[in-house]
């Protein structure tokens, strides 16, 4: 059977895969348990969705015995297909080649005096508002700016995930802001990172080019970036994105 790509997934089912792609290697098996502790729910739930990722081969189990007393507990790990499913790694080799330079800039501008978050911020405007007119042909005229800006990251790789009102939780005060205007807006969950070793390194700068690709790809679709905000890692598994509150459609 050919394996359903993580797109293809349901949300709790692609939250579960990126928890066990993102564990160390030290620690890559975890238990029901442990899991359904990360996501909430009642633990037969998370059995559920992980035994359809053991069907589909994006997981794989394996009954270890118990330290103690009681049942053999059974571990989930992820197979090299869940991880290469939810891993992009779009354009092969070149795009890994792509993603180090990334890196090492990043790792560069963080040594850099003055406010390394501003220059990484005006490199990411720059960066978004060229993708946006260069990825702007392929997308309906009119077609609304926050679509357009999600289909963007979806391509970068990002996997946002748009998430309804009653889901927001209330984000740490450790934000990344576009403007520092506050507000309702649209809540995305950016599940995926196509620099994460480095976000996890050096925040300050890569959440911050990531904050300004966003801010030029809205100024490019003539939408103001005020109220934008990132707060990296803010959520299991996810980066909380909040668009504009003025952003419409």
């Amino acid at each position: 059977m050919e394996e359903p790509p993580a797109q293809a997934l349901d949300p709790a089912r692609r939250r579960l895969l990126r928890l066990l792609t993102d564990r160390p290697a030290a620690a890559s098996a975890a238990t029901v348990a442990e899991l359904a502790a990360r996501v909430g729910g009642h633990p037969n739930t998370t059995r559920h969705h992980l035994r359809a990722l053991a069907a589909a081969g994006l997981v794989q189990e394996r009954v270890l015995p118990a330290g103690g007393r009681g049942r053999p507990a059974t571990h989930y790990s992820v197979s090299p297909s869940g991880r290469a499913a939810i891993t992009p790694a779009p354009g092969g080799a070149a795009a890994q080649e792509y993603v180090a330079l990334a890196a090492a800039f990043a790792e560069r501008l963080a040594e850099r005096d003055g406010d390394p978050g501003a220059d990484a911020r005006a490199i990411g405007r720059a960066w978004g508002a060229g993708l946006a007119t260069r990825h702007g042909d392929g997308d309906a005229v009119d077609r609304p700016a926050r679509e357009r800006v999600l289909r963007l990251l979806h391509r970068l790789g990002f996997s946002p995930e748009t998430v309804t009102e009653t889901e927001t939780e209330t984000e740490p005060e450790t934000e990344t802001d576009a403007s520092g205007a506050s507000g309702p807006g649209t809540t995305v969950l950016l599940r995926t990172c196509p620099l994460l070793d480095a976000a996890r390194q050096h925040p300050q700068v890569v959440c911050q080019v990531h904050l300004g690709l966003v801010s030029g790809a809205l100024e490019t679709h003539r939408e103001p970036s005020e109220g934008l905000r990132l707060v990296p890692f803010a959520r299991p598994g996810a980066c909380v994105l909040t668009l504009p509150p003025t952003l419409v459609g």
